[in-house]
């Protein structure tokens, strides 16, 4: 029982990291990144900003994220949750080393 509270806990953690990276993605840089979404129309992209966001004529040909954007955002949350999990349990196993002291 405790163990399966410890994996759902980790779980946990990696779905709130996940999901704050998409709110972060979303919300703050991709507003720093793209201020005015129709400036692409009259301009040309770079590399790096083709790998993270594409233009398609489906959304108007303003910026959306790519496949890899997602991927990355999705993979550096859920390490993020991960880390955060066992530094918890990390902390969590210290108090009771102290408590049994």
């Amino acid at each position: 029982m405790i163990k399966a509270k410890k994996i759902l806990k980790t779980i946990g953690f990696a779905t709130l990291g996940a999901i704050a990276f998409f709110v972060f993605n979303y919300v703050v840089l991709e507003r720093i990144i793209i201020s005015d979404p129709c400036y692409y129309h009259s301009h040309d992209t770079t590399k790096i900003f083709d790998l993270f966001y594409e233009l398609t004529a489906s959304e108007g040909y303003h910026p959306t994220p790519t496949y890899l954007n997602l991927i990355l955002t999705l993979t550096a949350g859920a390490t993020t949750g991960l880390i955060w999990s066992l530094k918890k349990k990390i902390n969590d196993n210290n108090g009771e080393k102290n408590n049994a002291l």
